[in-house]
This record gives C-alpha cells, structure tokens and sequence, in this order.
C-alpha cells in the first residue's frame, strides 16, 4: 500500500508541482488537500506574520514604550582620560575621551576626536576623510580572536569617527537596521555626539529631503518623527518583534530569532536573573537590584556583540558583568565579557568566604572549617591573601586567552573590596 501511495501523484493548485500524494496532507482521513504540505505550511506562516502584524500595530500605536526616545549612555569614569594625563588640549569645556574596550590603548571623544598611546606617548589621530561620504576615518588596531593560534591579537582596522561615537556615548535600539548615521543639518564634518542620530536607510532618505527643504537644521522632534514612524521603517519590519514580551520588558527585534541558539539562550538566562520574579524568590535573590542597559533590551542587539565576542570552549563559558567594572549592577556592552566558568568564580563572594563567628569570640571562614582566628580583621586578611593568589596565578596562565580588558581587570581586582 505505501509503495502503491508513493507511485500515486497529484499536481498541486498552488506551486503547479507534480507530487507523489504522501507530500499532500489528507482532510478528515479520506481526501487529499489541493496543496500540498509545503504550500500549506507557507501560507499558513504568512497568515501568521499578516496577524501578528496587525497585532503589533495595534500596540505600537498605543505603547509608546515601543517608541525610540533619544537616550545617550552613562559613561564610567575610569574609562576617561584626563587632560594632565595626555597633555592634550580640550576643543570644547565638555569634551570627554573614554577608552574604546577592544581597540589598543584607544580613546574617543565625545567630539569624534581620537587618542592612541604609542611609543610612551599620547598622539591625537588625524584620520583621513573618505571622499565619497565625507566622513573621517581612522586606521586602528582592534582585538580579534584567532581561531588556529586561540589567542587574542591586534589586526589593523578602518573605522569611522561617527560609528565609534554612536557606539560609546549614543543609546542605539536597533543596530541591525539602523545603518547610516544623520548628521544634524546634514553636515557630516559635526562630530558632536549630541548632532548625530543613527537610523535606517528610508529614514536617512527622508532625513534628506526634508532637510532641503528646510534652511534651518531640523529639530530633535522632527528627527525623532521620522525615526517612529511606520512610513519609514526598514523593509520587513514587524512591530510584533518589538513588543516587550520577555519578562515585560526584553524584545527580539528581529524576525529571525532562535530560541534554541546560544546566543538566545544566553540573553533569555540574563532576562530572567534581572526581570523575572519568581526566579528572584527561588534561586537568585541577589540579582532583584540588577539591571539590563537599553540597547540589550533587544536580543537582535545582544546577538550582534555575542557573535563578536562569544568564543566556544571546552567549559562553561559565562556571560559575566563584575569583572570590568568592580561592584557593577548594569549588563551592558561596556561591562560585560565571556570568561570561563572557574574565572567567573573567582570574582564572586561564595559561600567559602563567608566568615563566621564562634561562641568564644574567635572566627573562621565558611562552613566546617576547623581553623580559628583571633580577629575578624585577621579572617578577611587570610580571604583576601588566599584570593589575590588565585587571581594572580590565573592572570599568568589566561595571558592572550582572554580579551586585554578583562586581563587589565584582573590586574586592577581589589579583592578586598569584594570581601
């Protein structure tokens, strides 16, 4: 009979195909369907996105926490560099130059100006200006991973002034649609972070045109407008992809999003430590005051820095947030990096260094032990001298295995502090 069924065809009213029966699926156990499986599973998904837009329409207009407000970062203090430290003279009484993380002893402003220490010195780049767009450009050396040596090294890089503004101090929601950079009133030699917008193609287009039209610079109002409207939003956009669906609060902002990949998975455990409730009442209580920054909130947004930075190891690889910034609550770009599970530890308060006081006054450090001492100051001296050893035995081994930042962290620990 299933020999018999294979031989047996049918000529589908959809794609015009000519397939065996068993590619057809049957109605009520007796006739077969005028098309076949694939056309049905195709229409069916597309009567899914036309529903689910229409949902996610109806949300968009009403939310307006699915609206882009114009948001620039907070920047870390130890990541700027003081003027009585590179002998290099301010443009303006606001200028900032915050260290890039993977670019070699690299500083942006927030001016689009750039530092590089070299050769025991600070040196202000020119760059060159690209003469097709006009925009600055500047050869750097940026941290990759190398696959056949597993190792972390330097490769020259081109990159342009604007981007690396955008990236440090602008808030950008959706990175992987928004692939031109406005300049207010179109002038792509301003560089001041505060005149820069990043957005899609149609809304760059669209910027253009109503800036001709207009003698003066368009107002931040104007641009955000253009930015949230449906009219000018990329092709394929689906404003059901951006309701906060994860834990109230997380979107996945794109169409493609797998549920079963690392990357997802990753961003889900993050969500659900910082938003979820009831992971907070049963197993991590610690993490009720931590929080996810703006850009994050998106997972396409996540899954553009994972890819970049996430490499496969033998062990557990951790997506950890307290190493480049000691006692930080925030995920974000600009404190987090993929360490190995035992690395990872190593920075954490456990429950081994938990100091305990006896009834005679005397102490000891975690649960069954047997050793005693006199002081509690004397206690914490013992955690803090057993720790600074186990970090600085780690620093010597992970040398070029892990990215510079997070190796100059360790370097910085103050394992005192985190007693």
């Amino acid at each position: 009979m299933a020999n018999d069924k294979n031989k047996e065809t049918k000529i589908c009213e959809h794609c015009g195909r000519k397939l065996p029966v068993s590619e057809f699926a049957l109605m009520y156990g007796r006739n077969y369907m005028n098309a076949c499986k694939e056309c049905c599973a195709k229409k069916q998904k597309k009567t899914r996105n036309e529903n689910d837009y229409k949902k996610g329409m109806e949300l968009y207009l009403a939310d307006d926490s699915m609206h882009i407000n114009r948001k620039y970062k907070k920047i870390n203090r130890n990541r700027t560099l003081k003027k009585n430290i590179s002998g290099i003279d301010f443009c303006a009484r606001d200028e900032r130059f915050v260290k890039l993380l993977y670019y070699k002893d690299t500083w942006i402003s927030n001016y689009r100006r750039v530092i590089v220490y070299e050769d025991g010195q600070y040196k202000l780049l020119r760059g060159s200006v690209d003469r097709w767009t006009g925009e600055v450009v500047y050869t750097l050396k940026k941290e990759r991973y190398i696959k056949y040596t597993q190792t972390y090294d330097y490769k020259k890089v081109k990159v342009t002034g604007s981007s690396l503004v955008v990236e440090t101090f602008i808030v950008n929601y959706d990175m992987t649609n928004n692939t031109r950079i406005w300049h207010l009133n179109n002038d792509v030699t301003d560089g001041y972070y505060k005149h820069l917008y990043p957005v899609t193609e149609k809304q760059y287009e669209r910027l253009t045109e109503l800036q001709e039209e207009s003698a003066d610079p368009l107002s931040e109002e104007v641009i955000m407008d253009v930015v949230n409207s449906v009219e000018y939003k990329q092709d394929g956009w689906n404003p059901y992809k951006y309701r906060r669906s994860m834990c109230s609060i997380g979107y996945y902002g794109c169409n493609d999003a797998d549920w079963k990949s690392v990357s997802f998975k990753k961003w889900k455990n993050m969500m659900q430590r910082c938003y979820d409730k009831n992971v907070h009442k049963k197993y991590k209580p610690e993490y009720k005051d931590k929080t996810i920054c703006e850009e994050w909130l998106n997972y396409a947004n996540f899954r553009i820095w994972f890819d970049e930075h996430y490499v496969p190891g033998k062990w557990q690889i951790d997506l950890d947030k307290d190493l480049l910034v000691q006692g930080n609550k925030e995920y974000s770009p600009e404190t987090c990096v993929f360490l190995e599970h035992y690395q990872n530890t190593m920075f954490e308060h456990n429950a081994k260094d938990m100091i305990y006081e006896n009834e005679d006054g005397t102490f000891f450090i975690g649960k069954g032990r047997k050793k005693t001492y006199a002081s509690y100051e004397e206690a914490v001296d013992t955690i803090c001298g057993r720790n600074k050893k186990r970090i600085e035995n780690e620093i010597e081994k992970s040398l070029g295995k892990i990215p510079m930042c997070a190796h100059e962290a360790m370097l910085k620990w103050d394992v005192r502090a985190a007693v």
